[in-house]
């Protein structure tokens, strides 16, 4: 079966929450049109393919709303179409039995069951932010392949010339860790790789780290980026 083109699902079937429709918000077929030719590559996890999709508009829980909430629900198999049906449509009878009146909150359309689930957001009128995979499997790494991956970073130069500007770094913030796959939007690489962490520093409140993005198969590490995190 060919692969399911998500560009035209969002442009034919964007589903929109109550509060976005009520804004007038994506109702209009070239506001569809430039979501969807603004999309980065969605490669499907581990060679399998999409099947079915639902794509959602979804309110920030601001009126007027300041920005957008985009999610897209992917399904490995042709009768996630009926499940996304479903889960989209139980939600739906939620938010409108909570619907008393405008300035009251109501539910979104987050943590709805899908194979892959992305988000991305970004001001109304304007460009969403990157796509970010938030399926809670993202962290769940076989012990043999988070081993390859922290070997393959270990013996690279990229880590090398880290560890070397970072001699004086406290042996209680550990050693390198597989930490997530990672997806080609948020990437930009042309695959899947697994990101692999290195924490720097840590003063108790603020810490910082490198991340290692390897594609196992090549054997490499293909991508390098900072981060910093805050405790809690």
């Amino acid at each position: 079966m060919a692969q399911l083109d998500l560009r035209e699902e969002l442009k034919r079937d964007l589903r929109r929450h109550p509060r976005v429709e009520l804004q007038g918000l994506y109702e209009a077929a070239a506001e569809r049109e430039k979501l969807a030719q603004a999309l980065p590559v969605f490669l499907p996890f581990g060679g399998k393919t999409y099947k079915a999709a639902l794509w959602v508009a979804d309110w920030d829980h601001r009126l007027p709303s300041q920005n957008i909430i985009v999610r897209l629900y992917a399904y490995y198999a042709s009768q996630g179409k009926r499940v996304a049906e479903e889960s989209f449509g139980e939600r739906k009878e939620q938010i409108a039995a909570e619907t008393i009146f405008p300035e009251f909150d109501v539910a979104d359309f987050g943590g709805l069951s899908a194979d892959e689930v992305y988000e991305a957001d970004g001001p109304v009128g304007g460009d969403l932010k990157a796509f970010h995979l938030v399926s809670e499997w993202r962290r769940e790494i076989e012990p043999a392949l988070a081993r390859k991956a922290e070997q393959i970073v270990r013996a690279s130069h990229h880590f090398q010339e880290i560890a070397s500007q970072t001699r004086a770094r406290p042996p209680g913030l550990g050693d390198l860790e597989a930490a997530e796959w990672s997806p080609p939007s948020e990437s930009g690489y042309k695959g899947w790789g697994l990101d692999v962490w290195y924490l720097r520093a840590f003063n108790g409140m603020v810490g910082e780290g490198t991340a290692f993005l390897v594609d196992l198969e090549a054997g490499e590490v293909v991508r390098q980026r900072d981060f910093q995190f805050r405790a809690g």
